[in-house]
Parts: C-alpha cells; structure tokens; sequence
C-alpha cells in the first residue's frame, strides 16, 4: 500500500534533482562531496512527539513536581538515567511512583502515561525512507529508552498497514540506552561510525534539536536542523 498519493510523487520523485538540491542545500560550499549515509533522529523527525501529554498524564496520576523540562531536553537523573540504560524498567517505574506521596502507582499506569507522547504514526515518512534506499543507506540514531523501544516497536509493526517492523526500513539502528551514551556526546556519533562501518564526511545526519548538531559536527558529520513545522518530506521536494 502507498501513503504517498501521485500528485505528491510526481513531485517528489518525478526528477531525482530535487534530493540532490536539498544535500546541496545542507552542504553549501561542501555540496560536491559524495554523501552515502543518512543519519535520523526518531523523535519529531521520523515520529512526532508531544511531551506535555505524558506530564499531564502524571500529574492525573498524583505525579506532582514533574514538568516537561525534567524530562526533555535538561533530563533529572531519572530521566536520564533511563535513557542512557543506568537503571532497569522495574528502577524507573518505582523512582517515577515516588513523585506520588500518597499511594502506589502501578506500573500499568505509568507505562500508559509515559507511552501518550509518542503521536499517531505517519508511515509516508517510512515509506519516503525505502525511496531514499534505493540510493543511500540510512540509519536510525535515536536519544530514547527501553520502556518507549518496546512499546513503540510493537505498535509500529501492528499498526503498519505494510506489514513490516520498523527496524527494517534502516540499515541501523542505534539506540542510546543500548549504547549508554546519549546525544550529544561526540562518542555516540563516533561509536555509530564506526559500528555501522561508514565515513563521517559521507554522512548526513538530521535532528530537530540543535544542541545535537554540535556533538556530530565535532566528529566531522555534516549536519541539517529540521525545525518545525518543517517535514522531512521537505528536504526532498524541488
């Protein structure tokens, strides 16, 4: 099944010029230069996330003093922690239950809560990573944590009308709390290169958040800011 209707790949890839225009967009004076790896972040960039619902879902739950710059982008210690694979799913939900003095939140409860900021799915911008396959290979480098991975791996798969899991529309994928380093950590960017086996000055990473940008540009990555309400599907029309 297609999520891209005709008119939309007509424009999109009716002539190939108009990716080669938006990597020459993102290099400048660097444009000749042969890119062969795309690099993604997850959240806003291929899924849209909206942080503020799961804060409102803790604070229904009695979670008092939580708000969305605790979890997003200046992480407290559990948040970070989590992320960068410190401390187990059963540590998470028990340090989370402690932001409610007066009862026990199962954790059902906080899973569910946590879970209401990943948005609905747009599979179009999964199915625009299969096109861009056909010339590059792409990687997924995502800041996240394993409560959301094994949630959103499964919801991915029974939603996908396509029938495929998301791992299979990425060369790679790398995870920070698998890798226990976190953006933007010049280390996660050179332990993706040299994992995946690929060149810095042959790849191009996209991430919405600029702080990011810095760590891969010290590694030699190039790099472009997707900031909103721009789409990827942007970088790729004439």
């Amino acid at each position: 099944m297609s999520f891209i209707d005709d008119d939309t790949t007509r424009r999109l890839w009716g002539s190939f010029s108009g990716l080669i225009n938006a990597i020459k967009m993102v290099l400048r004076d660097d444009f000749d230069k042969k890119i062969r790896n795309i690099i993604f972040d997850l959240g806003n960039v291929l899924w849209d996330i909206d942080i503020s619902l799961s804060v409102r879902a803790f604070a229904r739950l009695g979670l008092t003093g939580l708000k969305e710059t605790d979890i997003h982008p200046n992480n407290i210690g559990l948040f970070l922690d989590l992320e960068i694979g410190a401390i187990t799913n059963a540590e998470f939900w028990a340090g989370l239950s402690k932001f409610n003095p007066t009862r026990q939140v199962s954790e059902a409860e906080l899973s569910a809560a946590w879970n209401l900021l990943l948005l609905p799915i747009d599979f179009r911008r999964y199915e625009l990573l299969d096109r861009l396959h056909n010339n590059y290979n792409v990687y997924l480098l995502s800041n996240t944590n394993l409560p959301h991975r094994e949630y959103f791996l499964t919801r991915f798969f029974v939603e996908n009308p396509a029938g495929r899991e998301f791992e299979s529309y990425f060369d790679r994928c790398f995870y920070s709390d698998a890798m226990h380093l976190r953006k933007p950590d010049p280390r996660i960017y050179s332990q993706l290169l040299e994992q995946a086996g690929i060149r810095a000055e042959e790849s191009l990473f996209i991430d919405d958040n600029a702080p990011n940008l810095v760590g891969a540009n010290e590694v030699g990555l190039h790099t472009y800011h997707l900031k909103k309400p721009e789409k990827i599907f942007n970088l790729f029309f004439e």
